[in-house]
């Protein structure tokens, strides 16, 4: 459904309870999400009739086996560290003051391990947003350190940014008939004393609304403010079901038939021995030498009366149980493009190429590029937002730069690198034309940074050029008596 903002705003002023109540309409079920979250966080299995904790019920006083398995909490995480595991490059447009002071905050906010978060909530949650906001700077912000080294003087505020999960309340965002978002709702409740009271905020473009039932009635609490930047200050982001949900079949079997096994050995895993008859001299559990002695009888017409003793075992359910598991985690696997990482797994590789690595990884690289481009996204604009609080609130002075700024963002693979192999590569190609500086510590992907690294490469060699000249003629100037030793460029 698409909204009118004028509308809303209008609606909040006269009728708050109401206009919360119409916002709410477009609020993701909180039954569907609370069940996300027990299925993901607390391993709860009753949730669909296909899981183990529905099907393996317990027999009077024995209690059947559940085991339940972290497939839910690898695929997550697996996938979300292939995405963004490692800090992304941010390569602006344009050097300048601004860039360096966008480049500082995001690291004094930690903003890729909050990537990194919110891309692991809306995995797991399929919803998260990161709210940035604008305090008071305290003399020990290490903003403020940063400050002095680029040049910029002391500043009264800051840009803050914290990462929203649907266990601390509900997010709802509004969109327009054009599906950009106009308008964000986020509702918690805090306890004050024994009285739990509901909060309400909300943000457009320009203001910031806060809501409350603390005497009763769901009302405005403060008036409606400025936010301080020039869009709304919250990054979205959202997908239809849980990362695992593709592949929840196979993950339900999986620990079905693992549970069903579990029951079955208690049962029969080892042998259990059966006796016909009367057997005298039956040997206990620790007795070696274990001797059994079974007495003959005869009946009236001379026929053999005896016992009898055998060993009761199940043949070919070990090969079938073994080939069922196998296959479903192969099911899992190739479903979810997350391989399985265990022990005996990578083991088994031996010390493979780095080619052989990413080819045997390519499913999963394949999955995770996909994200890539949404994830792409949510740092741009993760990013912009902090772009607009330092030209509208922050430090205004450098608005002018920040017309032309923006940026080129750069993933990084987690998995295992041939550093003398792209080394060597890289120095040919560079030392040849044939690739720039630039893009070969890129490949050599050793620097979080390559616009710094690139240019403490200059450094270091212009500082060996001028100890070079200085040195000229293989004589120390500080010492004419011994000679230099050389110091030819590689």
């Amino acid at each position: 459904m698409a909204y009118n903002l004028k509308e809303i705003k209008a609606e909040l002023a006269e009728d708050p309870k109401k206009a919360v109540a119409n916002l709410r309409r477009e609020t993701k079920s909180r039954t569907d999400i609370e069940s996300y979250i027990t299925e993901y966080k607390e391993d709860k299995r009753n949730k669909r009739p296909s899981q183990v904790d529905r099907i393996q019920k317990d027999k009077g006083q024995n209690k059947a086996v559940r085991i339940h398995l972290n497939h839910a909490l690898n695929i997550v995480e697996t996938l979300s560290a292939f995405v963004c595991g490692r800090p992304v490059n941010l390569i602006p447009s344009v050097e300048g003051k601004l860039h360096n002071l966008v480049k500082q905050l995001w690291r004094v906010n930690r903003m890729d391990s909050k990537v990194l978060r919110a891309l692991m909530i809306k995995m797991s949650e399929t919803q998260s947003a990161v709210h940035f906001y604008i305090v008071p700077i305290k003399k020990t912000s290490v903003l403020n350190k940063v400050l002095k080294q680029l040049g910029l003087g002391s500043q009264k505020r800051e840009i803050k940014a914290k990462v929203l999960d649907n266990e601390s309340g509900t997010m709802t965002p509004i969109f327009d008939s054009y599906g950009d978002m106009i308008l964000f709702m986020w509702e918690y409740t805090v306890t004050i004393g024994t009285k739990a009271v509901k909060n309400i905020q909300l943000w457009d473009a320009e203001d910031y609304y806060s809501l409350s039932d603390g005497i009763g009635a769901m009302e405005l609490v403060e008036p409606v403010k400025k936010h301080g930047f020039d869009r709304i200050p919250i990054v979205y982001d959202e997908q239809y079901l849980p990362e695992w949900y593709q592949v929840k079949s196979s993950i339900d079997r999986h620990e079905v038939a693992l549970s069903k096994l579990g029951d079955s050995t208690d049962y029969s895993g080892h042998p259990i021995l059966v006796t016909t008859g009367k057997v005298n001299n039956l040997p206990t559990k620790n007795e070696t030498g274990k001797h059994f002695n079974i007495p003959l009888k005869y009946d009236d017409d001379g026929k053999e009366i005896t016992g009898k003793v055998s060993f009761l075992e199940a043949n070919n359910a070990p090969d079938l149980n073994r080939l069922e598991i196998d296959k479903l985690e192969d099911a899992i696997s190739h479903g979810s493009g997350v391989p399985n990482l265990s022990l005996d797994k990578l083991k088994a590789l031996g010390n493979v190429a780095e080619k052989t690595v990413k080819l045997m990884f390519l499913g999963t690289e394949l999955k995770a590029e996909m994200r890539r481009s949404e994830t792409r996204t949510f740092i741009d604009r993760c990013i912009n937002v902090i772009v607009s609080g330092v030209v509208t609130t922050t430090n205004t002075s450098l608005k002018e730069e920040g017309s032309g700024l923006y940026y080129d963002i750069i993933f990084n693979s987690i998995l295992p690198n041939d550093v003398n192999e792209r080394v060597n590569v890289a120095t040919k190609a560079v030392n040849s034309g044939l690739m720039s500086k630039k893009t070969g510590v890129s490949i050599i992907d050793l620097a979080d940074d390559i616009t710094e690294e690139i240019s403490m490469i200059d450094k270091e060699k212009e500082e060996r050029n001028t100890n070079k000249k200085s040195g000229e003629g293989g004589v120390d100037p500080n010492n004419p008596g011994n000679p230099r030793e050389s110091n030819n460029d590689l």
